[in-house]
């Protein structure tokens, strides 16, 4: 068994110059964007395992009798480049030890049909976890081959909604008001999606509604929400205690929402951010939804996540959909903490780019790569 990359325009061109090499028995690895150094291959690069021809023929790169000399400046590029596919060989059969250990050939990646390496390779490529693709397409795989792609197609929904949920709705509690708090790690977007729900659940419904920033870590954040509260015409408060919040609630029980805004703690702040976690957690009546940026790589969203559990957020908010085009991450992230989705935003725009998340939604990002929110 060896493996061998193949790189393309597309996962699906990439994929398909390996069969027509290899044949139907080769076995999906990987499906990845092509390195820097060999992009100029093509954007995409797939890892398959084959089993090896019974001979084959070196080549040489010294020039024969006859041929014209290469250039320095050609060698040159010629050894630089030589040098960087070694290296590349290097680590697919780094790879290649991997996977053998793991088994994951034997155990995981049977061969598979064309559409369901298809789909693995759309998933990989969307920065789906392996293990979570894995299942994917072993579910799919068990529930046998539907006769149409409108029902391959309708599998494959099914099966990605059913990893997740989603859940728009504002508050915890039936009767007005609606409290809705946002925390987050610094710079996910907290302040200017607090400014988009009051716009599209506040003024548009035409709902009394009150903004409180409990922002003191930021020079001047408070501020950037007074502001915004001044063009939009709803109430604003800069509360620094949990004390200040809770008497702050009582006296806006008559507005129909409640907006609150929070400090972006670092992973080492989580000191400063004790007493409003313990607050906010200890109330069930205070929707508290976690702000998280789509184009962060899934590890580090992970870590975000574990951070910010001690706040007991109920719902995820995904922003900055318009950085990134591999939407995974928001799939791995819902699957893991069982937290559903609430909102997804991209851009500046007030309120149009914030949309109430929907499963239909986040599958299509996830199949298709489209970025581009509707209004």
């Amino acid at each position: 068994m060896k493996l061998k990359s193949y790189f393309a325009a597309t996962v699906g061109s990439a994929l398909s110059l390996a069969r027509r090499e290899l044949g139907g028995e080769a076995v999906l690895v990987q499906a990845r964007p092509a390195p820097p150094e060999a992009r100029h291959l093509g954007q995409c690069e797939v890892v398959v395992a084959a089993a090896p021809p019974e001979s084959a023929t070196e080549c040489t790169s010294k020039p024969g009798a006859g041929e014209p000399a290469v250039p320095d400046g050609d060698e040159r590029r010629a050894s630089r480049l030589g040098g960087e596919l070694a290296e590349l060989r290097r680590d697919v059969q780094r790879m290649a030890a991997l996977v053998a250990r793991a088994g994951l050939v034997s155990a995981g990646l049977q061969p598979l049909t064309a559409e369901l390496a298809e789909l693995f390779s759309i998933l990989v490529a969307a920065e789906v976890d392996a293990e979570l693709a894995q299942d994917i397409i072993s579910r799919l795989r068990a529930a046998g081959a539907p006769e149409t792609s409108a029902e391959l197609r309708s599998a494959i929904i099914t099966e990605l909604g059913s990893r997740f949920s989603t859940d728009s709705r504002l508050g915890r509690t039936t009767e007005p008001p609606q409290v809705v708090a946002l925390v987050g790690p610094p710079g996910s977007g907290k302040t200017m999606t607090l400014v988009k729900l009051a716009v599209r659940f506040g003024l548009t419904s035409r709902r009394p509604t009150q903004l409180i920033s409990m922002d003191t870590l930021r020079v001047a954040a408070a501020e950037q929400l007074r502001g915004y509260a001044a063009i939009l015409g709803v109430g604003f408060q800069a509360l620094e205690t949990t004390g200040a919040l809770a008497q702050a609630l009582e006296e806006h029980r008559h507005k129909d929402l409640v907006l609150i805004d929070t400090p972006g703690y670092a992973a080492g702040e989580l000191d400063a951010a004790r007493d409003l976690a313990r607050w906010l957690a200890a109330r069930p009546a205070v929707d508290t939804h976690l702000v998280l940026t789509a184009s962060t790589k899934s590890a580090d969203l992970s870590e975000a996540v574990d951070r910010f559990a001690v706040f007991g957020p109920r719902k995820l908010v995904f922003t900055r959909l318009d950085e990134t085009s591999s939407f995974g991450p928001l799939l791995n992230q819902a699957a893991r903490t069982g937290l559903p989705i609430s909102f997804l935003a991209g851009g500046q725009q007030i309120p149009e780019d914030l949309e109430p998340a929907t499963q239909e939604k986040i599958v299509d990002l996830i199949l298709q790569g489209r970025p581009r929110l509707d209004s």
